[in-house]
Parts: structure tokens; C-alpha cells; sequence
């Protein structure tokens, strides 16, 4: 055979053993990485190590972690973040929840509290402190300062529970008070006869009748207007439910009856 041919031929056999070869070893490192996947994911170098919560103030970190159902040693790749977040926005002063997963072992549940905005008697007897939606945040031996006070109502329920309709309805007027008011008010009730009616009760004396919790700007001018031009003693009720006319009603004034002296 002519040497050429043999030489070519040899060739075409190594390049073809090459090529054989670059195959193997691609397959080879397909399964390898393969693998190593099943095998990191099933392994402890994924798991759950640290539950950090940020945020919280109110919220004893504790009571976050296990409402959020999280456990440690668990797999990072299996943590249902959305449903952990659902957990944790249960508990009483949790306004917003997110859940954060940090590689390879940590996940951090960020927390955004609600405010306190008034108080009321809760059922066992103390300050039940609630915030803007009427959703009782925690009992308190004494409310915290600057709070609107709300009176008239039934007992609060326990922290997490929420208002009913007519404490929702005194709430919304007591959260919008000026500071002005909020100082002569002792206490924003439920009118009698209910169907969301609202009152205020001042100091030292008089009731303003404020009617729903609507148009609440004027219906607040219109008392700042009166207090400003007359003469409050004796007050009994101021109604402003009509801002453009208001109404204001006194006590009857007692009359001393002097009786002759005998002898």
C-alpha cells in the first residue's frame, strides 16, 4: 500500500478516536453535574440554618418563626415563601410580611408593625390598643399616651381580633380629630340608637353630636367655630351632623327658690 494512503488512513482512525472521546467525556460531565445537582439539593449544604426576622419590634421574634411554619434543617429549595409571609401576617401587629431566601442557608422574614392610633376596655377590664382598621394590637395596663380614647363600646376581643361595626365607625372619627378637639374630648362613642352614628363626649361637660363618620372636616370647623364664639357653660349638646347649621342646646340652668325665714 502506498505509504500515503497508510498515513491517511491512520490519520482518519485518530481523528475519529478523538472525536469518540470528546463524546465520552461530554456525556460524562452531563451526568456528573447531574449528579452533583441531585446530590447538593438533598444535601445538607442546602438545608435551612438561620431564621432572622427584621422589622419586628412589637412582634417577639419567636412567635414570627413559628407562625411561619418554617423549620431549620428543612430544605431551602422546598420553603414556600408565600405561605410562610401568610403565617406570620396573622399575628396581632404584623401589618405586611415578606419572605427572603439568602443562599445557601438563611431566610429573613421582614416585617412591617401597624400603628396604634386609639384604645378601649378590653374584656379584661385594661386598654385594649387597636390601629387605624379597628384590629386590636395587644391588651395594655395603661394605654400608651396620645392615643383617642373610645368609650361606650362592648369589651374588645383578644389581640388579633377586630372591632365591630359601630367601634369602626367611633374609630374613624377618632382617628381624624384635631389635636385641638382630641385635647376637650373625653372619649368618641357610639350615639345612642347606633346605626353608626358617633358622638364625642367633651370636658368638662357636653356631648357633640357628630352623626356619621363623613364630611368630618366641616363638621369639625363647625365646632372649632362655636367654641371660638360662645359661651360653652352649660353645654349639653352641640349637634353639627348639619356642618352649615349647627345646634347647640344647654342644660337648664337650676333655680334657687329662697324660702321665708321662719322666727
Amino acid at each position: 500500500m502506498d505509504p500515503r494512503f497508510r498515513h491517511r488512513r491512520v490519520e482518519v482512525r485518530r481523528e475519529e478516536g478523538r472525536r469518540r472521546f470528546r463524546i465520552l467525556v461530554g456525556i460524562s460531565a452531563v451526568v456528573a453535574v447531574g449528579g452533583g445537582g441531585w446530590s447538593a439539593t438533598g444535601s445538607s449544604l442546602l438545608d435551612l440554618d438561620r431564621v432572622v426576622v427584621v422589622g419586628a419590634v412589637h412582634t417577639p421574634a419567636e412567635e414570627a418563626r413559628f407562625a411561619s411554619g418554617l423549620r431549620l434543617g428543612q430544605g431551602l429549595l422546598d420553603v414556600d415563601g408565600a405561605a410562610a409571609a401568610r403565617g406570620v401576617r396573622t399575628l396581632p401587629w404584623v401589618a405586611s410580611a415578606a419572605v427572603v431566601k439568602r443562599w445557601p442557608g438563611e431566610i429573613r422574614i421582614r416585617i412591617v408593625e401597624r400603628t396604634p392610633v386609639a384604645f378601649t376596655i378590653s374584656q379584661a377590664g385594661n386598654a385594649a390598643v387597636v390601629d387605624e382598621t379597628g384590629r386590636v394590637l395587644e391588651w395594655a395596663d395603661v394605654p400608651p399616651p396620645g392615643l383617642g380614647a373610645l368609650t361606650g363600646l362592648p369589651p374588645a376581643g383578644p389581640a388579633g381580633s377586630t372591632l365591630g361595626p359601630e367601634g369602626v365607625a367611633a374609630l374613624a372619627v377618632a382617628v381624624a380629630l384635631p389635636a385641638e378637639l382630641r385635647a376637650r374630648s373625653a372619649g368618641v362613642l357610639p350615639a345612642a340608637g347606633g346605626r353608626g352614628q358617633v358622638d364625642i363626649r367633651l370636658q368638662p361637660e357636653g356631648l357633640v353630636r357628630v352623626g356619621p363618620p363623613e364630611d368630618l372636616e366641616r363638621k369639625f370647623e363647625a365646632v372649632r367655630t362655636v367654641m371660638a364664639n360662645v359661651d360653652l357653660q352649660n353645654l349639653a349638646v352641640l349637634d353639627v351632623r348639619r356642618p352649615d347649621s349647627p345646634v347647640l342646646t344647654r342644660r337648664e340652668t337650676p333655680v334657687k327658690v329662697s324660702t321665708p325665714r321662719v322666727g
